[in-house]
């Protein structure tokens, strides 16, 4: 790509200057004149988003969402994001309009966007909505499965004109199915995602279907709720054969960790898991995927 970009600067620079601005006047005319091809896709809670051209001025009030624009290579279009947007690095740099508890209707309104993207479970619906009735295109994402993230990219792809759409969506699909992998006998596998308390996901959460899609048998599969609070003495009922738990890297050793080694009767394999790879719905989440299957596969 940097090659092509030098080529195309390197052509560029040998156009005589009277040449050269009359091609860039005749090509501001053929944009004016090309008729607009309306944009139209169905976010994940079935609403219509539909934008005269694609977007440039995004904001995205979640970080998963921020990192998929970053994916897409157009990072540069987001002009306002959420507290916690920190990966990549250029994500930190962009104006922050909320969190998760609550977003400045009077910031983004005064960033002008023409299209906003939200997450359903983890935002603020009220504020959204308030942002919908102003007559903003809000896209709002809800990835129920592995499979939907590369749908997603798709359509973020297509609503803000990233080249790469086509070659990112499918990358994933690759990607995702080269990491399945099976067992004759399932391992069974405890996922800890918090470091005070003990909660743990069921197979309809995502990280429950990571577990299923590399081999692994979900020892609390059947939860009522995709995420909810275990007991330690379930965990130790259920003694599973890999025992997942979050941990930031560089970070202080999650204090379950020696706890869990004091009972003789765990026998499990403890395996560290990067929180920001697996709990974040995005092209990332593959790398997480990742982790959880050489964990899976290398039990016992």
């Amino acid at each position: 790509m940097l090659r092509l970009l030098a080529l195309l600067g390197l052509a560029a620079c040998l156009v005589v200057p009277g040449v050269q601005a009359e091609l860039q006047s005749e090509r501001q005319a053929q944009i004016q004149t090309e008729p607009q091809t309306e944009l139209k896709v169905a976010d994940d809670l079935g609403h219509p988003v539909v934008l005269a051209r694609p977007a440039r001025r995004v904001i995205s009030l979640s970080p998963h969402l921020t990192e998929m624009m970053f994916t897409l290579e157009v990072g540069d279009h987001l002009v306002g994001t959420g507290r916690y947007s920190n990966y990549p690095e250029a994500a930190k740099n962009i104006p922050r309009v909320g969190d998760a508890f609550a977003i400045n209707i009077e910031a983004i309104v005064a960033l002008q966007p023409d299209l906003i993207l939200a997450w359903h479970t983890g935002g603020v619906n009220k504020g959204v909505n308030r942002l919908r009735k102003l007559g903003y295109p809000i896209y709002v994402n809800e990835s129920p499965t592995l499979a939907s993230i590369g749908v997603t990219l798709e359509k973020l792809g297509r609503l803000t004109g990233s080249p790469l759409t086509d070659r990112i969506a499918a990358d994933y699909a690759t990607q995702l199915a080269e990491l399945q992998q099976s067992f004759d006998v399932s391992p069974r596998v405890f996922f800890q995602i918090s470091d005070v308390d003990l909660y743990s996901v069921s197979d309809q959460h995502l990280i429950g279907q990571a577990i299923s899609h590399c081999g692994g048998r979900n020892v609390f599969a059947n939860l009522p709720v995709n995420v909810t609070q275990v007991s330690q003495e379930a965990v130790i009922h259920e003694n599973p054969d890999v025992l997942l738990y979050t941990q930031v890297p560089g970070a202080a050793e999650n204090p379950w960790v020696e706890r869990w080694r004091s009972f003789s009767t765990l026998t499990g394999r403890l395996v560290p898991i990067d929180p920001n790879l697996i709990s974040r719905p995005s092209f990332r989440m593959l790398a997480g995927i990742r982790e959880v299957c050489a964990a899976i596969a290398a039990s016992p």
